[in-house]
């Protein structure tokens, strides 16, 4: 093949380079004039991407980021090309290889998705909000990653050809944000679907990672038997592709994690040790150095010191390893210092440990309405000690005044400011306690949403508005199937923790601006501005399964319920609130018609 020939078709010359291994993919580029006068910018942008993908195989991260770098500069003042933005999103993943800092790598993502929506390519736009996820994987914004994934997951379904490669990335997506904020359950249930989509099409190594996710979710959950069941699948699948690949590697590391979990350290030795004996095959340093950390840890349960000590030497060789693991360096340092007779040292390294994981269980399971919830019972707890300490200076200054009548009309003035204080302390009381009667008097007691009156007042205003304004939105209508049963059959006290934890859920599963109330009750009433049918649709079915999928556990019974739910949208012959909820209701009461735990749509009760 000339090289004029690849000037003309660079999708030749990109096939060529994928169809042989990074080293030869690099004098296959190398022979190209890429400085060639007839290439345009994007021509010449997409030789510099073919770089940045050859070298990020071949795990020369420097090589491939600058290879980006000089194809984003030849094409980033130009109109939005599918080349900038995938450039930006490739980039993107090396600076993940190479540091696993989402604060460094989720830069790249953020312009990438600010380029997709002002781009014609709907494929990439669903592959660039995919990416961007997992820039949100803490509890207070993680919400923000799975509305990304839901957007994603629309744009798959709507288009004509269903992408299976990246619906199964969204659903890795979802699992990987579920599994960052402890919702490990979620987080195995996503990957599994995952799985289940790449082995639709017998996408081998994408099946094997999968696995490797349900294998790290299972032992959060400590869920042995899932966690065997998915070193079978991983052993079987080694077994399908070429010995030079490392899905066998990490068969044994993984094999080797699930045995040093449940304590059977001699075959926990037996595989981390063949997993090092494989080291050669795979490029995944994090993985080969982690390796050396469970084999130590495996030695050190065994009663064999200086093996442990030994291997976790080896792991502090990788200057690289993330410092945001931080458990798992004090891990091996401890070992270490017990074999260099610091056992004081090795117990403050262990404690902390402790320390951090005691921390990091916090961080998921707190929630930040508690926090700020904190934080004004202490503001308010700071205003009634400044109240009571004026009160006392009142006091003390009358006391001293009758002994000492020289200082009274010092007194006096002091007198006149601190009773100034505590006027402005009053007037402003009064003002925040209007704002928390006012709050009150919107606000249902039992679950803190908006109360019928508010909700019904307040979602009026957004219909009003969306109609002239002739944006979409929707109400979604929904109670809790079989209540009353519920409250037959574990009491009342029972039955409003079921309300409440209903009300919680739904919480989570929408976005701050969204209205939601409860107008009975076991009824409640959500209005959605800017949403059309199809997203309202797909929101409801969302909450449905996110109530259905999961256990409430209230005080020692385990509840299991399920909502119905009916849709309306915003039309131009209705302007009223009112008739909305009518629509949404007979949609709800088909629902509960046709069986229960769904969602009906008032376009189908027509």
């Amino acid at each position: 093949m000339s090289i004029n020939g690849f000037a003309n078709t660079l999708d030749i010359l990109e096939s060529a380079v994928l169809a042989v291994n990074p080293q030869e993919g690099v004098v296959l580029l190398n022979q190209f004039d890429i400085a060639n006068s007839e290439l345009t910018p994007q021509q010449q942008a997409k030789v510099f991407f073919l770089y940045g993908q050859v070298y990020e195989k071949n795990r020369e991260l420097n090589k491939s980021i600058t290879s980006y770098d000089k194809g984003i500069a030849l094409v980033k003042y130009l109109p939005i090309s599918d080349i900038l933005i995938d450039s930006h999103l490739e980039r993107s993943f090396a600076l993940y290889l190479k540091t696993n800092d989402p604060a460094v790598y989720c830069e790249d993502r953020k312009q990438a998705l600010i380029y997709a929506r002002q781009h014609n390519n709907s494929e990439l736009l669903a592959k660039t909000l995919t990416q961007n996820a997992f820039c949100y994987n803490q509890p207070d914004n993680v919400y923000q990653g799975i509305s990304l994934l839901d957007e994603a997951m629309l744009i798959i379904n709507k288009s004509d050809n269903i992408n299976t490669h990246r619906k199964a990335m969204i659903y890795n997506a979802t699992g990987s944000l579920y599994r960052s904020v402890g919702l490990h359950q979620q987080g195995y249930v996503n990957f599994e679907k995952a799985y289940q989509t790449w082995q639709s099409v017998n996408d081998v190594e994408d099946m094997f990672n999968m696995q490797h996710n349900m294998l790290s979710e299972a032992i959060k959950l400590s869920d042995w038997d899932k966690a065997d069941k998915s070193i079978e699948a991983q052993f079987a699948l080694a077994a399908m592709v070429d010995e030079t690949k490392d899905l066998l590697f990490f068969s044994h590391l993984n094999a080797g994690r699930i045995s040093l979990f449940t304590h059977d350290y001699n075959q926990a030795i037996v595989h981390l040790e063949s997993a090092v004996s494989l080291n050669s095959t795979t490029k995944e340093q994090y993985f080969i150095s982690s390796n050396y950390l469970y084999l130590s840890l495996a030695y050190f349960k065994n009663g064999k010191l200086e093996q442990a000590a030994n291997a976790a030497r080896i792991f502090r060789l990788d200057n690289h390893f993330p410092a945001n693991q931080k458990t798992m360096l004090l891990k091996a340092d401890a070992i270490i210092a017990l074999d260099d007779n610091k056992p004081t040292l090795a117990a403050n390294l262990l404690f902390q440990v402790i320390d951090i994981e005691r921390k990091n269980s916090q961080d998921i399971v707190e929630n930040q309405v508690v926090s700020r919830s904190l934080d004004h019972n202490f503001k308010v707890a700071e205003f009634e000690n400044e109240l009571l300490a004026n009160k006392l200076a009142i006091n003390e200054l009358n006391w001293s005044s009758i002994a000492d009548k020289q200082r009274i009309n010092e007194l006096r003035m002091s007198l006149f400011f601190v009773t100034l204080i505590v006027l402005v302390c009053i007037v402003l009381f009064l003002f925040f306690s209007r704002k928390t009667l006012k709050r009150r008097a919107q606000t249902d007691y039992l679950t803190g949403l908006s109360n019928r009156g508010h909700t019904f007042q307040k979602g009026q205003k957004i219909i009003e508005r969306c109609w002239k304004k002739q944006k979409p939105a929707a109400v979604i209508i929904f109670d809790i199937d079989n209540f009353k049963a519920i409250n037959d059959r574990y009491g009342h006290h029972i039955g409003d923790l079921a309300i409440k934890a209903a009300a919680m859920r739904t919480k989570s599963w929408l976005k701050k601006h969204d209205l939601v109330g409860r107008i009975g009750g076991e009824e409640f009433l959500i209005i959605l501005e800017d949403t059309t049918q199809e997203e309202g649709f797909s929101i409801s079915d969302r909450l449905r399964n996110g109530i259905a999928s999961q256990s409430f556990q209230f005080e020692d019974q385990s509840v299991d319920f399920t909502i119905s739910l009916g849709v309306a949208v915003l039309k131009d012959d209705v302007t009223s609130l009112t008739t909305l909820v009518k629509q949404a209701d007979d949609a709800l009461y088909q629902a509960k018609f046709s069986g229960k735990n769904k969602v009906y749509l008032s376009a189908q009760c027509a």
